[in-house]
């Protein structure tokens, strides 16, 4: 029995709270590479990891600084009983759901690998070790959900995987890396994958994986960058391209039923990107004819954006500038736990626009991923009496 678990069978069964804030953005790892290996076909254990895809995070050409020691997590999240930050789910439990107060947290692990197959296997072993560890053993008070995660170099391999795992309880989303190799998500390369997300209700998400190379990070229009700082600061450039292309190239109207959400990457671009496709689809709408509504239509109906980073700005004219965007309906809370770029919900709560923090903290989740109004509740908690 886990600590969890040992904890709720003192809690009591029938005690439940409100779901008043759901975490968009959470790393869990293996506790150790052997415990990853033991979910890999067998042809591939020997195979997979000697190519420097391990299952606990390495240090890499572009990362923070000291990050052989902490390797851009937070200095409290090691657990107490050893492993890596984000590696025990019954101590991420007490930081996040129970000390931090979210009520249901969305699951994205980072791996990526150079060649296709490769990486094909290595995320459907992440999706079994991730299905089993933090989704069945450590998720008996149903308050994680989790991510499959696909290949973008093989869509017809990530579409079957989305089946394969389509049925789980507890898997909300489809989860692919923005580092596609040059192809933009607009192009039709990724069709099998977005049918079969479309088809079985699941949201495509996609987070910069950390152990990309540094060779191998798309080129931006002035090179690579030369340090981490400007790699991290310069990351939404990406989701910048990748949000033109799905709507320019016509996915949202091959797959009227697609949800992507952008993660990690920040959203305050949002809206001037939004503005300037608009004004180029107005005075050149003959030249897109598969464009049928305005770019900002598209957006608004199908993209969502998780919250973290937060820009570290004045409160009141952050605020003023959320309501000028008016995005209350495309943005979902984000902490990135447990990196030290974690953003608390005390913190962003209060950086919201009053009249959008219900659905920034919670509503526009519970809406995409289809959530219960009520969770169980973990010792420490207030039951809601209207769901005891």
């Amino acid at each position: 029995m886990t600590t969890i678990e040992r904890l709720e069978s003192q809690t009591g069964q029938e005690d439940e709270i409100a779901v008043s804030i759901v975490d968009t953005d959470v790393h869990p790892v293996p506790l150790k590479p052997e415990v990853l290996k033991s979910y890999a076909p067998a042809e591939w254990v020997d195979k997979i990891w000697a190519t420097g895809n391990e299952a606990s995070p390495v240090s890499y050409f572009y990362d923070t600084p000291d990050s052989y020691k902490t390797n851009s997590v937070r200095m409290d999240s090691a657990p107490p009983n050893g492993g890596f930050a984000g590696s025990d789910p019954d101590f991420a439990a007490k930081q996040l759901l129970l000390d931090a107060g979210v009520s249901i947290a969305t699951l994205e692990p980072m791996c990526d690998a150079q060649l296709p197959q490769a990486e094909h296997v290595l995320k459907s072993t992440y999706n079994d070790w991730l299905a089993d560890v933090w989704l069945d053993k450590h998720n008996a008070h149903g308050r994680w959900r989790g991510s499959i995660s696909v290949s973008a170099q093989t869509p017809e391999l990530a579409a079957r995987e989305v089946e394969r795992w389509a049925g789980h309880p507890y898997m909300a989303q489809v989860l692919m890396t923005p580092q596609t190799r040059g192809i933009p998500f607009g192009n039709p390369h990724f069709d099998p994958l977005y049918e079969a997300a479309s088809r079985n209700g699941l949201p495509v998400a996609t987070h910069l994986m950390g152990q990309t190379p540094f060779e191998l990070i798309p080129i931006y229009p002035v090179g690579n960058p030369a340090h981490w700082h400007d790699f991290f600061a310069s990351w939404p450039l990406l989701y910048v391209s990748h949000l033109m292309s799905l709507v320019f190239d016509g996915a949202f109207d091959r797959h009227p039923n697609l949800r992507v959400v952008f993660v990690e990457g920040g959203f305050t671009w949002a809206m001037p990107v939004m503005t300037r496709m608009d004004r180029i689809w107005e005075a050149r709408r003959g030249d897109l004819p598969q464009v049928r509504r305005r770019p900002s239509d598209y957006v608004r109906e199908h993209v969502r954006f998780t919250t973290q980073p937060l820009e570290d700005a004045d409160t009141m004219g952050f605020r003023e500038y959320l309501e000028m965007m008016d995005l209350g309906d495309n943005l979902m809370f984000s902490t990135d736990y447990p990196h030290w770029s974690y953003d608390s919900p005390s913190y962003a709560v209060n950086r919201f626009p009053a009249d959008q923090r219900e659905r920034i903290m919670r509503g526009n989740a519970t809406a995409l991923y289809g959530l219960p109004p009520t969770v169980k509740a973990l010792p420490g908690e207030r039951p809601d009496t209207a769901g005891s």
